[in-house]
């Protein structure tokens, strides 16, 4: 039990040091934008992205904060513009809006990631922000045509940073951090057990049969299965290592990579967004079936470009050197080896 609670207490720490390290200034940022009236000029500039998939300019700032820093950082952004806003966000808008954060949030961080295993980060930026996009668009058209989830959501007041004097802002801002200690050590606690107890063994082997239908090979197959379940950090970051030991060929490298991007740590990220209020027909099926669509249509249209484009245009200039350095080297007589 020591073993158990420390590893999740170091976990936690950790988490919560380098979460709040990017946290801090952006809630003092938004804080001032608030005060400088500048929310109106940023909703401006990103209101078109907005309205494509039928939220509010406002929430844009939200997502924004999401990508460049990271989900907990665009939920304290929501906190602090929710009361702002004209008229409270519908199920269907939040569900639209945490998902699209599912598929694009952290890019500072895991766009590194994507790039240190070969891929170019403009092609993983692109896939994940059109895509997500794409996703929130085909959801508010969903829910609007059938008319799904049209009532107001409830956002607990304990969240809701009303924009008052600094003091009251300081202290909505702490407990609101607080909030996401505990929100983080019960989520890595949960993980910690489902690690600990097999379950993830059992979902591992559950999603084998889908990502073979993928065409990911089965060298592949584990580092995948791991980046889906605990995330890109664990999946991308087992991937660099066994880049480094091995050479795998670049389709089979960015196929993983592209799923992961689109649809990761499905168990901790997907208990937080229906925590917030996000709907399971989003944040878990539309997701779900999304990801696998789009990673399926994207292989069918990528297996025939031929290696050398693909090398050229899809991939780092560091792992197109080493991987044709490996095909060289297949020849003992080649100079290079």
């Amino acid at each position: 039990m020591y073993n158990f609670f420390s590893h999740i207490l170091r976990r936690t720490k950790n988490a919560c040091f380098t979460l709040f390290k990017f946290m801090v200034p952006i809630s003092i940022l938004i804080r001032f934008i608030q005060e400088w009236d500048l929310l109106t000029y940023f909703s401006y500039v990103l209101s078109p992205v907005m309205s494509l998939v039928g939220l509010p300019a406002e929430m844009s700032l939200v997502w924004l904060t999401s990508m460049v820093v990271s989900i907990f950082g665009g939920f304290l952004a929501l906190f602090s513009i929710y009361p702002s806003l004209p008229e409270p966000l519908t199920v269907a808008q939040m569900t639209t809006l945490l998902t699209m954060t599912l598929v694009a949030h952290t890019f500072p961080i895991e766009l590194t990631i994507s790039q240190k295993t070969g891929i170019k980060t403009g092609v993983m930026l692109a896939i994940r922000f059109g895509f997500a996009i794409l996703l929130g668009f085909f959801m508010s058209r969903m829910y609007n045509f059938f008319g799904w989830l049209q009532e107001p959501i409830s956002i607990l007041p304990i969240f809701v940073v009303e924009p008052n004097g600094w003091i009251e802002w300081g202290i909505g801002q702490l407990r609101n951090y607080t909030i996401i200690i505990i929100v983080i050590f019960s989520l890595i606690t949960l993980l910690r057990f489902l690690q600990v107890s097999g379950a993830i063994n059992a979902i591992n082997k559950a999603m084998k049969p889908a990502l073979k239908w993928l065409n990911i090979s089965t060298d592949m197959l584990p580092l995948t299965i791991i980046g889906l379940t605990m995330g890109i950090a664990y999946g991308g970051g087992l991937m660099i290592e066994e880049c480094k030991q091995k050479q795998f060929k670049p389709k089979e490298v960015f196929y993983s990579m592209t799923l992961m991007g689109l649809f990761h740590s499905i168990i901790e990220d997907t208990i937080l967004m229906l925590s917030m209020g996000g709907h399971w027909s989003g944040v878990i099926l539309f997701r779900t079936i999304f990801a696998f669509i789009v990673t399926y249509v994207i292989v069918k249209c990528t297996r025939r470009i031929d290696e050398k484009y693909f090398l050229k245009y899809v991939m780092t200039k560091a792992f197109k050197r080493k991987y044709e350095s490996h095909s060289e080297c297949k020849d003992a007589t080649s100079p290079r080896c």
